[in-house]
C-alpha cells in the first residue's frame, strides 16, 4: 500500500467510527430494541463503490475491531457485530462480483444479512431460537435503512469534486 492509500483508508475508518459514535446519540426512530440506522454503512459502501473491494474489506473489519476497542470491549455485542458484519461482507461481495445489482440492492441486502448474522450470534449465545421471529420486525426496517444509506452514499459520490474523481481515475488506470 502506498502512503496515499493508507491515509485514505485511515480517514475512511475514522469517519465510519465517528458516524457509529454519532448514531448512538440519535434517539430511536422505531421503538424496536437493538435497531440502529447504520450510518457508518455510508462510508463502507463508499469504500466499495469509489475505491475497491480490498479497501471495503479492510475498512469494514477495522471499524468493527476499533469500535470494540473504544466502546464496550470484546463482549457479546462485539461477537454479534462481528457475526453480522461477516454475513454482511459475504453477501456484499457475492452480490458485487456475481450478481452486480445496483448500490441499493447491495446495501439493502447487506443490511438484512447483518441482522440475520446478529440474530444467529444471539441465538447461539443465549440458546434462544425464538429470536428469529424478530426478523419479522427488523427485516423490513433493515431493507429500508439499507436503501436510505445507499441513497446517501450515491449522493456523496456524485457530489465529490472533480479533482478527487480524476485522481481516482488515474489510480485505477495504473
Amino acid at each position: 500500500m502506498n502512503s496515499k492509500r493508507i491515509v485514505t483508508s485511515a480517514l475512511l475508518i475514522a469517519t465510519s467510527i465517528l458516524l457509529h459514535y454519532i448514531e448512538s446519540f440519535i434517539p430511536p426512530i422505531f421503538p424496536i430494541p437493538g435497531f440502529r440506522l447504520g450510518l457508518a454503512n455510508i462510508v463502507l459502501l463508499f469504500s466499495l463503490y469509489f475505491y475497491d473491494w480490498k479497501t471495503y474489506l479492510f475498512v469494514t473489519v477495522s471499524k468493527v475491531l476499533l469500535v470494540a476497542l473504544v466502546s464496550n470491549g470484546f463482549s457479546i455485542q462485539f461477537f454479534m457485530s462481528l457475526t453480522g458484519t461477516g454475513f454482511s461482507i459475504i453477501i456484499t461481495l457475492f452480490l458485487y462480483f456475481i450478481i452486480k445489482p445496483s448500490i441499493y440492492g447491495v446495501s439493502s441486502l447487506s443490511s438484512l444479512f447483518h441482522c440475520i448474522g446478529q440474530l444467529l450470534a444471539y441465538s447461539i449465545f443465549f440458546k434462544s431460537f425464538y429470536i428469529y421471529y424478530y426478523i419479522l420486525f427488523l427485516g423490513p426496517i433493515s431493507l429500508a435503512t439499507g436503501i436510505i444509506m445507499a441513497l446517501l452514499c450515491s449522493i456523496t459520490i456524485k457530489r465529490l469534486p472533480t479533482s478527487i474523481k480524476n485522481d481516482d481515475r488515474k489510480r485505477r488506470a495504473q
